[in-house]
Order: structure tokens, then sequence, then C-alpha cells
């Protein structure tokens, strides 16, 4: 089974810390999964919709109001 991401899908900090040669947190995921992936890598937590992403550090604007 596949899930669509609403904009792409990019790795998270999970993947990076379990395969740093090839998965860095933020980056777009593989070409022909960017926009639809295995939803297993979703449910483990590799991957996510870069809309969702927030780098750590990084402030939301809803985090200043």
């Amino acid at each position: 089974m596949t899930v669509k991401a609403q904009t792409h899908f990019v790795w998270t900090e999970k993947a990076e810390k379990e395969n740093p040669q090839r998965s860095k947190a933020g980056v777009p995921i593989w070409p022909h999964y960017m926009y639809e992936a295995p939803v297993k890598w979703l449910e483990d937590g590799i991957i996510i919709d870069s809309s969702e992403f927030q780098r750590s550090g990084q402030l939301d604007l809803f985090d200043i109001l």
C-alpha cells in the first residue's frame, strides 16, 4: 500500500540516525517516491510530509504569537 503526500515527502531525523549516508532530515526522499511512498515508511517514522517537517531549533510563527 502507498500513501500520497500533500506536498512531497522528506526524510525525518529518525531516518538520518538509522542511515546517515543516504538520508538527511528535511531532504526530499528519492524522486520516484517523492509524492507517493509506502505506508510502512510513514508508519515507521522515517518519512514525513514536507509541510509537517520542522527542523529542530526552528520556530513556528505560532510559537511566537
